[in-house]
């Protein structure tokens, strides 16, 4: 059975639904095993591999009288998008109080409930486990992050867009209906891992991003020189862990990583518009040893620069 989502169809919980099972145990809350009012679903994990499903709060709600008791999902992850209102959410035994604009981030598997103030709106997107797997083998970054819960603020704009394609989105032939699906998800998907991201990012302060900037003219004006860490240090007059700790608040790699990915842009932007020969470029770039940069571009970019320069000839 099918139903239409905001004008997409997509399969819904309920139509491969086995009934609920009491006082199944589940790995995340040992507490709550033998309480009676926790539920879990027992939901086949196979067909719902491709499943998504985009619901507004209101609609899932207000049956329930704006409660939804303890329970947990076997292959299912869910996004609660709060616009207006707030709730009280249970993950895993601790209580959150939410304000809008917030969400609330729920993995397969972790228990959880909510309780929504009056006139609280808002939207459920909900995941099929493939979806989810299919996002963290392309990007294993997402892998610590998708399977924590987690609830916060944040500025809802970029899944309103998204919410709003799929409620707009024309009807599309059987053959095409998986690919938009997949496409779709996808692209939930990354902006969930960009939103997890940041809320697990301590807020940069306005020293860290001075710092950052001072770090980054000077690699552009020195990184030729293949200095070490150490060296720019002397310059800013700090410490590898004080400038580490400020990259990563401001999203960003490591200093070595910063040195090493200037170096690598150069190289590229060199061998493609430059036509200068690997010795002339490694020379430019500070390696004494021709053999030794195209060994370095090699395990850096993944291919030989014949292959990288062939490769731009057929473009």
């Amino acid at each position: 059975m099918y139903k239409r989502v905001q004008s997409c169809t997509f399969r819904t919980p309920h139509d491969n639904a086995i009934p609920f099972m009491e006082n199944r145990k589940t790995p995340h809350s040992s507490r709550d095993d033998q309480d009676p009012f926790q539920i879990h679903d027992i939901i086949g994990h196979e067909g719902l591999r491709d499943f998504l499903d985009i619901e507004s709060l209101e609609v899932r709600s207000r049956p329930v009288n704006w409660r939804v008791r303890r329970h947990s999902h076997a292959s299912m992850f869910q996004l609660f998008l709060l616009s207006t209102g707030g709730c009280t959410v249970e993950l895993d035994g601790v209580s959150h109080e939410l304000s809008s604009p917030g969400f609330v981030w729920i993995p397969a598997r972790h228990v959880h409930s909510l309780a929504y103030h009056p006139r609280t709106r808002g939207y459920v997107i909900t995941l099929g486990h493939g979806h989810v797997f299919t996002f963290r083998m392309r990007c294993p970054e997402a892998a610590p992050l998708f399977a924590a819960s987690m609830a916060g603020d944040t500025d809802l704009s970029e899944f309103d867009r998204l919410i709003t394609f799929a409620r707009y989105q024309p009807a599309m032939p059987d053959q095409a209906t998986g690919t938009v699906t997949e496409a779709l998800a996808q692209l939930i998907l990354a902006t969930i891992f960009r939103l997890l991201r940041s809320a697990n990012t301590p807020v940069p302060s306005r020293r860290d991003a001075e710092l950052v900037k001072r770090f980054h003219a000077l690699v552009e004006r020195d990184f030729a020189s293949h200095a070490p860490v150490s060296a720019y240090l002397d310059v800013l007059r700090t410490t590898e862990r004080t400038l580490r700790r400020a990259c990563k608040r401001m999203g960003q790699p490591s200093p070595h990583e910063i040195i090493q990915s200037r170096i690598a842009a150069e190289s590229r932007r060199l061998l493609l518009f430059s036509g200068m020969s690997a010795a002339d470029i490694a020379d430019r770039l500070g390696f004494s040893d021709p053999a030794y940069f195209s060994r370095w571009f090699r395990a850096r970019e993944g291919t030989t620069i014949r292959a990288f320069r062939d490769e731009r000839d057929t473009k």
